[in-house]
């Protein structure tokens, strides 16, 4: 089998990093607005502080935001340990559990190793402890968790107390806590209350959004970033994460073999990475359904178009918007939402309809296998024979199926990350206390069975119909 140049195959990113940032935080938006709406305030009073200077010349401002709009994403997952569902709408951010600490912790190694950040995310690490003078002189990212701890303590008092007026002296909330350093300024930026009436008003996030729109990474820093689009899919599925990388490889080797040019490559590339990202809005019991979907929840599978487009609005191309937003309608003009006839939808949009509908059969399930390629390339000649598909770019896939088929582990490169470092880290840190842990799972075993919510690793294939054995695509 012929080495592929992953350098020549890799298009180029076509969100810059702001843009990524942005989309990343609609997403954990649609997972519990509630902490998304705390992060977004406590980032643009850390955003203030550092603007009057101060930080140590080591730290960034850029990244001391991105922290702070990331340094909970440990609420935003499932954890089986304690028990905790990120819908929940009373979390403690300062409570000194180990509970709340490892939420912490996990935000810690997950930014460590899957964002550029990098160490600089070793700001989370003890958020919790007090102000320590010591530390701040040997470890430079004190700076970012002595920032990000006093805003996020301002930020939970305004949302806990609206008609309480906030203390002249920050300190008040948490005396010993804060650098004293940081606390002067935020006393002096909030004079009058100037600083905490932005946010009652809700006038900082749009300062917040201006300054995000002119955050910019090298090429390779960026296209890291750009993974978090795909990986956040996994606070809700893991199997909708594996579609995208499947469908947007499938695509780029669609795409590379049609010879788009390098603009729309790169708008096909892109779209397919974020073209199910409206799912993280969607129920994880019908995500990962093992088996047809009722009329109801089929409707509701299909609402997953209508937040993509909500959380995609305003932030990119209007060709990747598009291409993302169409990857369900049909030549016929009887595909969803919008029943578009062929003529509006234009090759990117087709070639991404294909990729999807590839992966959907070839993708291994947890009621089904992979299909063969004789079955999955039956159902997609069927479906061109009834004029739902672009017949030349499915006799591309007819020709070069199995080329294809392997080139996906290459392919796969561009997108996929090893998750294993960040697991390694955060057990370690979490089973280092093996009598909490040996509490915790008693007490769980002692509930009732219909108490513990299990997590399987259920597949769906997006409106399938199964009929004992899986026979026919429907609709897609």
């Amino acid at each position: 089998m012929a080495q592929f140049d992953l350098d020549a195959l890799k298009p180029k990113d076509t969100l810059n990093a702001g843009q990524i940032i942005r989309i990343a935080n609609r997403m954990l938006f649609n997972i519990n607005n509630s902490i998304v709406q705390h992060n977004e305030r406590t980032a643009y009073l850390a955003l203030k502080v550092a603007q009057a200077g101060g930080m140590n010349a080591r730290c960034s401002i850029t990244n001391l935001v991105v922290l702070a709009l990331f340094h909970t994403l440990g609420f935003f997952r499932q954890d089986l340990l304690y028990n905790d569902s990120p819908f929940a709408s009373d979390f403690e951010f300062f409570s000194d559990e180990k509970k709340t600490e490892s939420k912490y912790m996990f935000s810690y190694y997950y930014l460590e190793f899957m964002t550029p950040l990098k160490n600089d995310a070793q700001a989370l690490e003890g958020f919790n402890l007090p102000f320590d003078e010591t530390l701040k002189k040997f470890i430079y990212q004190t700076d970012y968790k002595s920032i990000i701890y006093m805003c996020a303590r301002a930020s939970d008092f305004i949302a806990k107390h609206p008609d309480t007026p906030f203390p002249a002296d920050i300190n008040e909330l948490a005396p010993d806590y804060f650098d004293p350093a940081f606390a002067k300024i935020f006393n002096e930026l909030n004079q009058n209350n100037a600083l905490v009436d932005q946010i009652k008003n809700t006038d900082f996030f749009n300062e917040l959004e201006r300054f995000l729109y002119r955050v910019r990474m090298n090429p390779d820093d960026t296209h890291q970033i750009l993974k978090l689009l795909v990986y956040f899919l996994d606070f809700k599925s893991t199997v909708t994460l594996t579609h995208t990388i499947n469908t947007a490889c499938y695509a780029l080797s669609l795409g590379k073999r049609l010879r788009l040019c390098d603009e729309d490559l790169n708008t096909l590339f892109t779209s397919a990475i974020v073209h199910d990202i409206g799912k993280i809005a969607t129920p994880t019991r019908i995500l990962e359904f093992p088996g047809k979907l009722s009329p109801e929840d089929m409707g509701i599978m299909r609402y997953h178009v209508n937040h993509t487009k909500r959380i995609l609005g305003s932030i990119v191309s209007t060709g990747i918007f598009d291409a993302a937003c169409r990857h369900h309608e049909k030549l016929t003009g009887k595909g969803y939402p919008s029943q578009l006839p062929a003529e509006e939808l234009n090759t990117v949009q087709r070639t991404l309809t294909i990729a999807d509908i590839t992966s959907a059969l070839t993708d291994n399930r947890s009621y089904k296998g992979e299909f063969s390629k004789e079955h999955t390339l039956g159902i997609i000649n069927k479906m061109t024979e009834e004029g739902e598909l672009d017949t030349g770019i499915v006799n591309v896939l007819n020709e070069s199926f199995d080329k294809m088929r392997e080139e996906q582990k290459y392919l796969q490169t561009f997108l996929k990350v090893d998750f294993s470092y960040v697991l390694k880290e955060y057990n370690d840190y979490l089973f280092n206390d093996t009598e909490l842990i040996t509490s915790n799972i008693e007490d769980m075993t002692a509930a009732e069975p219909e108490e513990i919510e299990e997590i399987e690793e259920i597949e769906e294939i997006e409106e399938i119909d199964e009929i004992g054995e899986v026979e026919e695509l429907e609709e897609l």
